[in-house]
């Protein structure tokens, strides 16, 4: 499957709307799962992420100072594989990207701290609801 793999963005619905809300194709890197839920067919199953920007400039603290904050929803439906494991208090994750195959889709969450996951789906859609932090 690997081979056939690419980056899906442009095929998932809501991806652009995500793309202009932050301004350039988010990576999720420090970003936090806050919630999953597994429905099986035809009930769609979604994860939550809470994700935001990060600009170059410090704030008064000393940290990159963040914006844009929202929370992303991706609603999955015909899963067929999955593998999720260290689920906690956080579930930061290192990155996260969907790569389309022959499947349909292979979303990759690995960590910085918490959950780690992979998940083939026949079908993924994101929406986003922007946060005032």
């Amino acid at each position: 499957m690997l081979e056939d793999s690419c980056m899906a963005a442009d095929q998932i619905e809501g991806w652009n709307a995500l793309e202009e809300w932050f301004g350039y194709t988010p990576n999720f890197h420090d970003a936090e799962i806050i919630s999953v839920d597994l429905r099986r067919d035809p009930a769609a199953s979604i994860i939550r992420v809470h994700a935001w920007r990060t600009n170059e400039d410090l704030d008064a603290n000393g940290y990159y100072r963040t914006d844009r904050h929202a929370i992303v929803s991706f609603e999955i439906s015909g899963i067929s594989e999955m593998h999720f494991e260290g689920w906690n208090h956080q579930n930061a994750l290192s990155a996260m990207w969907i790569d389309r195959i022959k499947a349909g889709y292979e979303i990759h969450m690995p960590t910085s701290y918490g959950m780690d996951g992979r998940l083939v789906a026949s079908a993924v859609k994101v929406s986003l609801e922007p946060q005032n932090v």
